[in-house]
């Protein structure tokens, strides 16, 4: 299984440790440390998906949570199965199977396409609110193939095996991404004594200092982000939670942190010590200072046919060349 896309050296994955996936049934080959996009990437993968109504071919753009395309459903089982993940977002493990949401019979050979291709001068937006109002008794049927058109995920039909927590915090400073800033303000708030929690929502902290040629204190700026990580985890008034997003800000500084425990290891929570680990858990904090370091997103340049494959963000090109070698 060749991985052609590649680079032969560079980036922050782990080379010695093959990792075997699948995607829409063939399989293919990444590594410790990829994301299931940016193997898709290495291994010339460029159809991802299907865009809603029309069926246009879409392909990966971005290499983080602004990824509106790459959304797959996981699951090797029925119970296992995980709608709507953003293939930016899913750490790559041995023994990953992955789908298209949109396609059919398949995401290369989509007969909606040749809908939307046709038919797309009849169908202007919010056509089907009208279309499919008469009658009444048939919009359950109508439902059923609009809600399949839609290109989304489905939940699983099995009872979840999985078991998820939660857990109530305090602390004194709360900051919400591990980029430069957020790394800064985590570190001066800790060495003031303060009780801090650190909370990024990528597999590993840093942000953009992963692939940034830039250099701090006269060093490279991912070691930079190293030394202050190692400072950090060897302090005890410091937690430092990965694979964690923030998803609620509410008064008085109270703060709800998804954390994805296990969901980078396998497709079911694995057994440790003959009991089965928790999927995820959910933080609920409350800081008395909340510091939002959570970065920016790029906006794409507007023109004709920038949706279709092959078209991505500068960002995200960087990204991929510099931290994933591809």
């Amino acid at each position: 299984m060749s991985q052609l896309n590649r680079l032969t050296r560079g980036g922050r994955i782990d080379r010695s440790r093959k990792l075997s996936f699948t995607f829409n049934g063939k399989r293919y080959q990444g590594h410790a440390g990829d994301t299931l996009a940016s193997a898709l990437l290495a291994n010339g993968v460029d159809l991802v998906n299907r865009s809603f109504k029309y069926s246009r071919p879409r392909g990966i753009v971005a290499a983080g949570a602004e990824e509106p395309n790459a959304v797959v459903q996981l699951g090797k089982t029925e119970a296992g199965q995980v709608p709507n993940v953003r293939a930016t977002q899913q750490a790559l493990y041995d023994g990953l199977e992955a789908r298209s949401t949109n396609g059919w019979p398949n995401v290369q050979r989509d007969l909606m396409g040749l809908v939307g291709k046709l038919g797309g001068q009849f169908m202007p937006p919010g056509f089907y609110y009208k279309t499919f109002m008469a009658p009444a008794s048939m919009w359950m049927t109508y439902e059923k193939y609009i809600r399949k058109s839609a290109g989304l995920g489905r939940s699983p039909m099995e009872n979840d095996p999985d078991s998820y927590d939660h857990l109530h915090q305090h602390c004194d400073v709360l900051v919400v991404g591990a980029g430069p800033a957020g790394l800064a303000a985590a570190l001066a708030a800790a060495r003031s004594g303060a009780r801090v929690i650190l909370a990024d929502e990528q597999e590993e902290m840093g942000g953009s200092l992963l692939d940034s040629r830039e250099r701090l204190d006269d060093q490279p700026a991912d070691q930079w982000a190293a030394e202050v990580l190692k400072e950090l985890s060897g302090l005890d008034n410091v937690t430092l939670l990965a694979r964690t997003t923030a998803n609620g800000y509410h008064d008085h500084h109270f703060v709800t942190l998804h954390e994805r425990r296990t969901e980078h290891l396998a497709d079911t929570a694995p057994l440790k010590d003959g009991r089965r680990q928790v999927r995820s858990r959910l933080h609920r904090v409350r800081a008395g200072r909340v510091v939002l370091a959570t970065g920016a997103h790029e906006r794409p340049l507007v023109y004709a046919g920038n949706d279709v494959p092959g078209n991505l963000l500068a960002g995200a090109v960087s990204t991929y060349i510099r931290r994933y070698g591809v």
